[in-house]
Order: structure tokens, then C-alpha cells, then sequence
């Protein structure tokens, strides 16, 4: 009964993506009269340059006016039912507490300084400095309509198989070359430090968080409901172009790299994904990563990666806040109590998991088999220091 019922639910989603693929090839949800591609200095700084911007206000705007809703929706269920309570007013207090937050660690400042210069470098890096590694291709959800970014996104051509085989044969090396080569360097590292999309997404965390609003938490079952979803993005990805589509047409980094780039480009229901990316970074963080089509192809090598997840499966008092912490829902790092490596396909490195571990070296994040953030039971209780 189970199995039938999850070929169901498969088959809607299945079909209700598909619907989705079709509408965004038919549908335009913001058009301009004509394309324009062309960009520079003296026109960031002109009055047309907001006329670029005017889908991502409209977005923003209705990203915003669906959180509040949903804030105002779950307040409502608060006060008629008890399942909902916790999240009544007093679980989003804003008064003031008598403990503290530790000081963020060197290894959460550099990752923030890294994810913001990949964010100006993959939208005005080409522009601002006039650096161009022509195609060399970086595997993150930035947009190849931007052509002021300063290397290509892999996205567009593994996106656009039948037009990367039409490419010169070099162009067709460089590419998987530069591709592959990062993704073994790196891995899903780059989703955590390098991608526009991961920006965006724990900044939408960080508002959370300073307008104490109550997250939404997922479990396993919302989790592994959330797999057809992901494998069928993956298939839409890769195998689109062979049906005529446009994988652009709906993938929400299309209203970020080139708008912000002061580029007039089309949006189809990308726009409309652009607004669910938002809302769900907002109450959930990385919400988008969890089914990212990029993300789950590079996390086919994740585990030739040279950053690891580590585990002193002796130092583990099975707490379980690193499963609680990190916001891909991987438990393996929470139940294994073997082995020491413990470096999941999903995993974006960014050291949520670490961060919230309250014993020494219980868990560390390592590069060629170096240590470059560990656990610590002073950091954690740091933030437990009265208010003077």
C-alpha cells in the first residue's frame, strides 16, 4: 500500500513538473519588447539601469508579501490549535535574553568573505575588472545570459548537451576539463562558498533569524518526499534540450545574475521560481538546495572531493544537534558510529554541523587531510556567558 502510494505522489509531481516545463517554454512572466544583453559602468550608474531591476523588485515584493502571509497564517493556527504553539509569540520574542551568541569563528567570517567575492566576481567580475577566463566553466547556478561574469557556469551547456557538441573540440575539452576539475577539487564546496544562488538563500536566513521568526523544520519523511522532486529536476536538466526546451526558461538564477548584471532579460516561470527560492530560503535554509539539479549531479563525485567531513565516532555523546543543524537534513552524521569519514553526496561544507557540535573534535572539516574547522565545547558554551 505504502509503495502504491508513493508511485502516486511520484507520478503527480512527475506530471506537475512536467506541466511546469511546458508553461515556462510558453509563458513569459516578465517580458521586455527586446533582449538586451550589452552592459556597462556608466549604465549601473544611469537611470535605465533601474528599469532592469524592475522584475527583481516585483519579485522581491511578492516574495515578501508570501512570507508575511505565511507568518500571519501559522499566528492564526497558533491560536486555534495546539499543534501549532510553537509558533505563538513567545517562541518569536523579540526580548531581551541573558545569554549571548558566541563570536562567529575565523572559519564562518572567511567562508562569508568568499561567498560574497564570488557573487560580485560571477555578476560584475568581467565588467568591473575586465577578467574574462573564456570557457572556463565554473559549476554554479550563476547565469550564462550574464556575459560580464568572469568564467561561464557549467549549468548552461550540461543544460544544453546538444549545443556543447556543436563547440570545436578544444572548447569541448576545456570545458569538461575546467568542469570536472573543480567539482573533484572542490565538490559540493562550491555549493557552500562559490555559488550566487547559496548567497542569496542564507541571506534570506539571516533576515529570518533577525526578525525572530520561527523557521519551518523538516523531517525525514518531508525530506525523502522531496526526492522525486529532485531526480526529476536532474532529468528536466540534463535531458530538455533533447525535447525542445529551454532548462532557462524555469531555472530562478535567470532573475538574479543578469537583471543585477543591468542585462533586460525575458523571465518565463523562472520568475515565479525565483519567488518560492526566496520564501523557502526564508523559512528554511537552503531550501533550494535540497532539490538542485547542478547540486545533485556534482555530488556524484562529492566523495573524491579533497574536503571531508570527519568523525571521532568516541567523541560523539549522540546528541543528534548536528543532524538538527544541518540544513540538508543528512543524518548519516549523526547515526554512523564506524567510520570516521563521514562526507555525504548532499553535504555543501558549510560547517552548520561543526558549529553546533559541543564536543572537541567530535567533528572536523578537513582539506587534503588537513583540519580547517573542528568542534569545540568552549565555542559552544561561550554563547552561554551573561549579558553585562
Amino acid at each position: 500500500m505504502k509503495s502504491r502510494k508513493k508511485i502516486i505522489i511520484t507520478s503527480v509531481v512527475c506530471i506537475g513538473m512536467a506541466l511546469l516545463a511546458y508553461f515556462a517554454w510558453l509563458f513569459p512572466f516578465y517580458e521586455f519588447s527586446t533582449n538586451d544583453y550589452e552592459t556597462s559602468i556608466d549604465k549601473l550608474l544611469s537611470v535605465e539601469y533601474l528599469k532592469t531591476l524592475v522584475p527583481l523588485f516585483i519579485i522581491i515584493g511578492l516574495a515578501s508579501v508570501g512570507i508575511v502571509l505565511v507568518v500571519f497564517i501559522r499566528k492564526m493556527l497558533a491560536k486555534t490549535d495546539s499543534r501549532y504553539t510553537r509558533f505563538a509569540d513567545v517562541r518569536t520574542s523579540r526580548s531581551k535574553g541573558t545569554v549571548t551568541r558566541p563570536k562567529p569563528s575565523v572559519f564562518m567570517i572567511v567562508r562569508w568573505i568568499v561567498m560574497m567575492t564570488f557573487f560580485v566576481m560571477m555578476i560584475w567580475g568581467g565588467l568591473i575588472f575586465g577578467l574574462k577566463m573564456a570557457s572556463v566553466s565554473i559549476p554554479v547556478l550563476s547565469c550564462p545570459w550574464n556575459t560580464e561574469q568572469m568564467t561561464e557556469s557549467s549549468c548552461y551547456y550540461l543544460s544544453h548537451l546538444n549545443e556543447l557538441f556543436e563547440l570545436p573540440l578544444k572548447n569541448i575539452l576545456l570545458f569538461f576539463g575546467s568542469t570536472i576539475g573543480f567539482t573533484l577539487l572542490l565538490g559540493r564546496a562550491i555549493c557552500g562558498f562559490l555559488c550566487p544562488m547559496g548567497l542569496i538563500q542564507d541571506i534570506m536566513d539571516k533576515i529570518r533569524q533577525k526578525t525572530k521568526t520561527e523557521g519551518i523544520k523538516m523531517n525525514e519523511k518531508m525530506y525523502h518526499a522531496l526526492t522525486p522532486v529532485k531526480w526529476f529536476l536532474v532529468l528536466i536538466f540534463v535531458g530538455l534540450c533533447f525535447a525542445g526546451g529551454n532548462f532557462c526558461n524555469f531555472c530562478p538564477a535567470v532573475a538574479v545574475s543578469p537583471i543585477l548584471a543591468g542585462m533586460s532579460t525575458s523571465l518565463y516561470v523562472s520568475g515565479f521560481l525565483m519567488v518560492l527560492v526566496l520564501m523557502g530560503g526564508f523559512f528554511k535554509r537552503r531550501a533550494f538546495c535540497t532539490v538542485c539539479p547542478l547540486g545533485t549531479i556534482m555530488g556524484f563525485f562529492h566523495k573524491y572531493s579533497l574536503f571531508r567531513i570527519k568523525k571521532d565516532c568516541q567523541s560523539c555523546t549522540e546528541c543528534g544537534a548536528c543532524y538538527e543543524a544541518c540544513p540538508m537534513g543528512i543524518k548519516m552524521i549523526y547515526t554512523e558510529r564506524e567510520k570516521s569519514d563521514v562526507t555525504h553526496a548532499d553535504c555543501i561544507m558549510c560547517g552548520e554541523c561543526i558549529k553546533c557540535c559541543p564536543e572537541d573534535n567530535a567533528l572536523s572539516m578537513t582539506f587534503v587531510g588537513r583540519k580547517l574547522y573542528t568542534s569545540s565545547r568552549k565555542k559552544i558554551m561561550s554563547g552561554y556567558q551573561p549579558r553585562k
